[in-house]
């Protein structure tokens, strides 16, 4: 593994065999602050992510998504990427920036001072139940994630 240094200080990883094919360019770090992925211009003005360029290597579907298995996408290792749909990479996302539960799906109902948890599933929301404690919820939310989702759920640490 080595690390191909990006703009703003920040590094990403990559495996050996792709280190100097993606060396002959420059790469920086793109995107909101908080979410940074390496990526690089192109002749005509537009941007080609790392993790692309790697996938494409691995010979996987790039017409889709490709996915950061462990939602860190500074880690373009091979064993990390892999194609995904919208919804599959949807469905490996953590928890959003304003959750105050701490736990993906899981919410404090303020009326019943009592945890719900919700999963939603090609479109449509289900209410998983209504619970004592944010833990109970997130293991309710958990079951239902690898139900639905598979390999590709996110799995609220416990």
């Amino acid at each position: 593994m080595k690390r191909i240094p990006l703009t703003q200080g920040l590094e990403a990883l990559v495996d050996d065999e792709d280190f100097d094919h993606l060396m002959q360019w420059k790469w920086s770090a793109s995107g909101r602050r908080d979410y940074r992925h390496p990526a690089r211009g192109t002749a005509d003005g537009s941007s080609v992510k790392m993790s692309v360029v790697v996938a494409e290597r691995m010979g996987l579907d790039t017409s889709i998504t490709v996915d950061h298995h462990n939602r860190r996408p500074l880690d373009n290792t091979r064993g990390n990427l892999r194609s995904a749909n919208k919804s599959q990479n949807g469905a490996n996302r953590g928890p959003n920036q304003n959750n105050t539960s701490g736990y993906k799906g899981v919410w404090l109902c303020q009326r019943t001072r009592r945890w719900k948890a919700n999963i939603k599933v090609k479109r449509v929301t289900y209410h998983l139940g209504t619970f004592s404690t944010a833990e109970d919820a997130a293991r309710a939310y958990n079951e239902a994630a690898l139900k639905h989702f598979g390999e590709f759920a996110y799995v609220n640490p416990l």
